[in-house]
Formats: structure tokens, C-alpha cells, sequence
């Protein structure tokens, strides 16, 4: 097993997951690593390591010490790990990995490769170099450190500077708003760094948090350094707080004027039950998508917009407009008859019900993916949003020329929608279906990859065992990549993969990357990357994703923010957002299981009992609310019920699949910290849904100080 060498923040070492402690992790052998692997690729001098390390000592006592710390780290680390080189020392890192060696040459790559090499070393660096390191004795060591220390610090935020004017000039603000705030972290007190931090939040949609910070930036140079606010960091506080008039007219007409909620497309076929009703939802999914590639659109997605499935049901215009926040809406009608197809397409502004743009298409069933770049052509054009030359050529790519293979894939995504275990099984039946009549359907291989996952991850999910869906995940989205390499939607169920199962971080980031290069329009995607970034206690960033996600499918992601608030730690404010989410419709069990514990963090005891009580009554095939309501009786005095739901949830552990993240909830509220970890090791072990967050939840709060829990979260690439 390899041998991983921390140098940067704490030092440690490692054989796996295993620390090395005694003789290997002496400080004068940790010095000697640090400078041994800052020389590469040129040997460290012995002299120079004996002046540095023992400067007090004879060159014969000296040396003595140094052939012994050299004797024992090659022991630790392996023979070869430290060669003779001369009158040298080697570092050779194809023996022992170190994150000293991979960020400096990170750092060397990026003078030459720009933003990519910078991005890897923001990823490596993980704080200064031997974080509150020092040898007493030797004043030399000291310097040597603190002048490396200086030389990675300004390399880490230079690769900050570059890898955030590379998203905002690409429009990718949530990302943006991530690496300002580590250059804000690093440098709390710089009035440059908190100006660009609050531009981007303006930018990302936050603008009350670009408020709040300029608030934060004039405390801490008040408490830390007794000085006035900064001018330019208050001027602009000031612009945003009063930014109304004309330019902020004109601002508000821009994103009204881009911004559309297509709705489901009416069948007007009489017989319902000749799957029209499916292809006609369909169409109006892929203009969706389709739109959704355009990144000067805001396009709701098709779980908000199929809320307002039932056309005599529907609310007025304006209604829907509010309830969506978009200003245009498109509607459609699908008539069928053969191979033939009618379809007529609408779109009326919100406000006053002008007609937009309307058209109506007489075509043969093969001209379908002609008419849905048309239509989402036309409405790009209608509402004046800039169609950049890669986005127009994502539009033209059909994603199949087989269209009974689109037909299934449609019925594969009508049954996914459902997100009930029986809606997903289907869904891969469908998929298949759509494979073996074009098996270079990219994203019907990227459909069956994400059903398998969602059957591991969804609420109750059960009824597969996690190895076989895992299994049939990576091997769809792999296909999918090797047809498509630019897909979207396969970049985004790879990056949900790397980090719900490989706890790949850094991998699954890079994926979401991708993804949302070609499909920035995308609610579940955001979602995604929100939850990643909060698995890593990324908690402003979650909530920049989860915020975009809301605004894009803002009946369905709306309780993202919450949940991450309560994360947080920042229960008032996450209560106040609670109840104006619990007062729209609709309302998920999710969402009255997370209300109840806003309530609950907030002193509302009973009223959170009974929320989390109705999420159990309306779910009641979900264990994961089941547990959670067993947790809050235990932690809230009522450990008689809690202990009636841990029977429950043994009963059905005997008739199906429940997670041992289920029962840790109810272990954990109980007190019975040994097997709660019991199950939460468990859950590790069969990558159960939702154990990638355990390192920030609020829900297992008490488990934090436990070294078996520490230890499960280095397992988890977390600590």
C-alpha cells in the first residue's frame, strides 16, 4: 500500500488510511522530509541539511543524526523513497506520494499552462506548509519555513487571481464566488478581494449576501486592526443597497425579458391511452433541455413546469409567471396521426399575454428534432438572448436518427420523473428499449446510469443492492462518454458517481465543471454541485448552487437552501426561509421533514414533531423519515417512541432493504454513540445513499468528537 506524505497543514503520515506514528513522525525527520522534497528535482545537500536541522551540533554528531533520521524514514517509507544522490538526497515520488511535491509542481505548471494548472493548485493546497510546525532549536529551519510558506501562499492565491477571472469571464459566478472567497479567507482584511467577492455574488444572484459581506469586512478590520471600513468595499454596498432607477430598470427588464417557463404541451389526441400523452410531455421536456444549453436564458425545469400539467386546472398567466418567476411562457399543443404530427407552438408574455412568437409545424415524424431546434431557436431569437457559436451547434446535434428509439427514451424519461423504485425500474427497461434500436443513444446509456443511481440515493430507496446499481451506473456512463464526450447530462451522472461512491471530490468537481459548460440552464445539475459542495462544508458556495437551482426549478429545489442553512448552523434564518417555502404549494414530505427540524433547532418542539410526523404519514415507504423522527423524539424527550421506531424500522429491515443510515439517526439520538458509528460504518462500506454528507449534518452533531468518527471521515477522503 502506498505511503501518502502530509506536509501541507498538518503533518502526517500514512499507509492508506492508516497514520504512521513514533520514530517516522519525529519533528527533526519531518523537517528532513519537507526539505528533501522541496529540492526536487535536485538533491538535497547533507550539509545543508545538518546546518539547517542540527546547527548547534559538531558535523560528526550532525551527521550521525541525519543517517539515522534518513535509516528510519526509508524504513517507514521504503528504500527508495529517499536516495543517495552524491552527497545528496534524493526524493523519489513514484515510492511515496506527497502533497508538497504534487503542489509545486502544480505551481511550475502554471507559470506555462494557466488556468487548468492553477486549478490544481487550488485543489492541492490544503493550508501552509508544516501548519504550526517548528524545531526550537534551530532559528535556520525557521526562516527556510517561513520563506517557503511565503513562496506557496503567493503561488495558492496568484492560482486563486487566475482561476477566477477564467470564470468570470465565462459567466460561471457560483464558481467565481468560490475563489474569491478563499482569497478572502487568506487575505481577510484586503478591501480588493472583498470588492470582488461581493461583484460576483452580485453577479451570481446573491446580491443580500454581497450586502452582508461588506458588513463582515468592516467588523473584522474594526475588531482586528481598529481601522475604518474600507471606502471602496462600503462605496459599493451602498450601489447595491440603493442600485434602483433606470439601470436597474433596464437590469430587471433584461432578466425578465430572458427568462421562460415552458409548459407541458397538450395532447389532442382523444384516445389517452396511446402513449400520445407521453410524446407530447416529451417534446416539451427537450425543448427544455434544449434551452437549457442557451447560457443567457433562465428556463425553468420540467418538474416545476409539470406542475401545471392539467391544463383546465392551470392558474391564470400571470399566476404562473410569479409562481415561476419567469416573465414569457411557452405553450404547445401535439396532434398526431401516424407518422405524421401537428404541433403548435406559443409564446405569450406573462404579465399582458402578448403573443410573442407563434408557430405551427405540419411535419413527418422524422422532422421532430427540426422542430424542436426551431422552436428553441425561434424563442432565443423572440427574447433576445445571445447564442454563442458552440451553443447554436449543440442545438443542431439530434441526439438520435432512429425515431422509435426516441419514442422509448421519451417513455423512459416519463417513467423517471415518477421517482418511485417501480418508475425508475421501468425507466431502464425503456432505456434499454431505446438502445437496442440506436445503441449509439448517448443519453439513453446516461438514463440508465442515472435510474441505477437515483435507485441507491432517492429517499427509500431499496429493493437493489447498491454493488449491482453502482456497478450498472459506471458501466452506462462510461458508455455514454465513449459515444459522447461532451455530454452534459453523462459528465453530470459521472460526477454524481465519483463523489456518492469514490468519494472522489476533486474528480467529481471537474465533472460538474464540464457539465455545466454545456448545460448552464440545468436546476438538478446545480443541485449536484451544490450537495457536493456542502458534503465538503463548503457551506457559502451549496448555498450559491442551491440558490441557482431554486431559481431554475423553484417548486422542487426550494428546500436545498434550507437544509443547507440548518447545515450551517444558521437556524434563524433558516426557519424564516421554512416557513415562506412551507406556505407554497406544493410541499413534499422532504420539505415538511425539513421544516420540522428548522422548527425544532428553533425551540418549536411540538411543531416540529408534528411536521415530521405528517412526512412519515405522507411517505410512509421512506425510512429516511422514519429514522429522522426517530432521532428528534430521542433528542427531544420522548425516547419511548423513539425506541417503537427503531422496532419499526427493524421489521422492515426484514422485509426489504433499509439503510444503516437510517438507523444511525435513531442510535445517534439515543446516545448509543458506538452503534450508531456501527451503522454509519456500515453505511460506508455499502456506499449507502446519503453518507456522503454525514461530515456537516446537524443530525449527527453528537458524533463529531468520536475518533471512530474522525477516522471514518479520513476514510472518506473528509478529514
Amino acid at each position: 500500500m502506498p505511503i501518502i506524505v502530509q506536509l501541507l497543514g498538518g503533518a502526517s503520515l500514512r499507509s492508506g488510511d492508516v497514520p504512521l506514528s513514533g520514530p517516522p513522525a519525529q519533528r527533526h525527520r519531518i523537517a528532513l522530509l519537507a526539505l528533501v522534497v522541496s529540492a526536487w528535482p535536485q538533491p538535497l545537500a547533507r550539509d545543508r541539511a545538518m546546518a539547517l536541522l542540527w546547527p548547534e551540533r559538531d558535523q560528526p554528531a550532525a551527521r550521525r543524526l541525519l543517517n539515522l533520521a534518513v535509516h528510519v524514514l526509508r524504513a517507514a517509507l521504503g528504500d527508495r523513497a529517499i536516495v543517495t544522490s552524491g552527497d545528496g538526497l534524493l526524493f523519489d515520488p513514484s515510492v511515496a506520494r506527497c502533497d508538497l511535491h504534487e503542489i509545486l509542481r502544480a505551481i511550475a505548471a502554471a507559470t506555462a499552462d494557466g488556468a487548468d494548472a492553477a486549478e490544481r493548485v487550488v485543489a492541492l493546497h490544503n493550508g501552509p506548509l508544516l501548519d504550526g510546525f517548528h524545531l526550537p532549536e534551530s532559528a535556520e529551519f525557521g526562516y527556510w519555513l517561513d520563506e517557503r510558506r511565503a513562496f506557496i501562499a503567493h503561488e495558492y492565491m496568484a492560482a486563486l487571481r487566475t482561476v477566477a477571472e477564467r470564470d468570470a469571464a465565462a459567466g460561471r459566478w457560483h464558481e467565481c464566488v468560490g475563489m474569491y472567497r478563499k482569497l478572502v479567507a487568506a487575505d481577510p482584511h484586503s478591501g480588493k478581494y472583498a470588492v470582488a467577492l461581493m461583484r460576483a455574488l452580485d453577479a451570481a444572484g446573491d446580491r443580500a449576501g454581497a450586502i452582508r459581506h461588506a458588513a463582515e469586512h468592516a467588523q473584522r478590520r474594526r475588531m482586528d486592526l481598529e481601522l475604518d471600513p474600507d471606502p471602496d468595499v462600503a462605496g459599493l454596498a451602498v450601489h447595491l443597497q440603493h442600485a434602483t432607477g433606470d439601470a436597474g430598470k433596464r437590469a430587471g427588464d433584461r432578466e425578465r425579458s430572458a427568462s421562460v417557463a415552458v409548459l407541458p404541451f397538450v395532447n389532442l389526441n382523444a384516445d389517452a391511452e396511446d402513449g400520445h400523452d407521453v410524446f407530447a410531455e416529451g417534446i416539451a421536456e427537450d425543448v427544455i433541455a434544449q434551452l437549457s444549453k442557451v447560457r443567457a436564458l433562465k428556463v425553468i425545469a420540467r418538474s416545476s413546469a409539470m406542475y401545471f400539467r392539467e391544463q383546465d386546472q392551470r392558474p391564470g398567466r400571470r399566476e404562473i409567471g410569479a409562481m415561476l418567476g419567469v416573465s414569457s411562457l411557452l405553450e404547445g399543443t401535439v396532434r398526431r396521426a401516424g407518422d405524421q404530427v401537428r404541433i403548435v407552438a406559443r409564446l405569450v408574455d406573462a404579465h399582458d399575454e402578448r403573443q410573442l412568437w407563434a408557430e405551427t409545424y405540419d411535419r413527418h415524424l422524422t422532422d421532430i428534432f427540426a422542430i424542436q431546434l426551431d422552436v428553441a431557436l425561434q424563442i432565443a431569437t423572440a427574447l433576445r438572448a445571445e447564442l454563442l457559436p458552440a451553443e447554436r451547434a449543440r442545438l443542431q446535434r439530434a441526439p438520435t436518427g432512429d425515431v422509435r428509439a426516441y419514442e422509448s427514451y421519451m417513455q423512459g424519461r416519463s417513467a423517471f420523473m415518477r421517482y418511485t423504485e417501480g418508475g425508475l425500474l421501468e425507466s431502464i427497461e425503456h432505456f434499454r428499449r431505446a438502445i437496442d434500436q440506436d445503441p449509439a443513444y448517448a443519453l439513453a446509456h446516461a438514463g440508465i446510469a442515472m435510474a441505477y443511481l437515483q435507485l441507491v440515493i432517492a429517499e427509500g430507496a431499496g429493493g437493489l443492492r447498491n454493488d449491482v446499481a453502482y456497478a450498472h451506473a459506471r458501466a452506462s456512463v462510461t458508455s455514454a462518454l465513449l459515444l459522447d464526450k461532451d455530454s452534459g447530462e453523462a459528465h453530470a451522472v459521472l460526477g454524481l458517481l465519483k463523489f456518492v461512491h469514490d468519494y472522489d471530490w476533486e474528480g467529481a468537481e471537474q465533472e460538474f465543471r464540464l457539465a455545466l459548460a454545456t448545460s448552464p440552464g440545468t436546476a438538478d445539475l446545480h443541485n449536484f454541485y451544490g450537495l457536493l459542495c456542502s458534503s465538503l462544508c463548503r457551506s457559502d458556495e451549496a448555498l450559491v448552487l442551491f440558490r441557482r437551482a431554486q431559481e431554475l426549478d423553484p417548486l422542487v429545489h426550494k428546500w436545498d437552501p434550507v437544509t443547507e442553512l440548518l447545515r450551517a448552523g444558521r437556524n434563524a434564518e433558516a426557519l424564516a426561509q421554512s416557513r415562506e417555502a412551507i406556505g407554497t404549494p406544493p410541499v413534499s414530505p422532504r420539505g415538511r421533514s425539513t421544516h420540522g427540524w428548522a422548527l425544532l433547532l428553533n425551540g418549536y418542539t411540538e411543531e416540529g414533531f408534528a411536521s415530521l410526523e405528517e412526512s412519515v404519514r405522507t411517505e410512509g415507504a421512506s425510512t429516511l423519515y422514519l429514522g429522522q423522527l426517530g432521532e428528534a423524539y430521542a433528542l427531544y424527550g420522548r425516547p419511548a417512541d423513539a425506541h417503537n421506531v427503531l422496532a419499526r424500522l427493524k421489521e422492515a429491515s426484514r422485509q426489504r432493504y433499509v439503510s444503516p443510515y437510517h438507523f444511525a439517526y435513531v442510535y445517534t439520538g439515543l446516545g448509543d454513540h458506538e452503534q450508531a458509528l456501527d451503522m454509519l460504518e456500515r453505511a460506508y462500506a455499502e456506499r449507502a445513499g446519503g453518507t456522503f454528507g454525514i461530515k456537516g449534518s446537524f443530525l449527527f452533531t453528537p458524533l463529531r468528537s468520536e475518533p471512530r468518527f474522525q477516522a471514518l471521515l479520513r476514510r472518506m477522503r473528509l478529514a
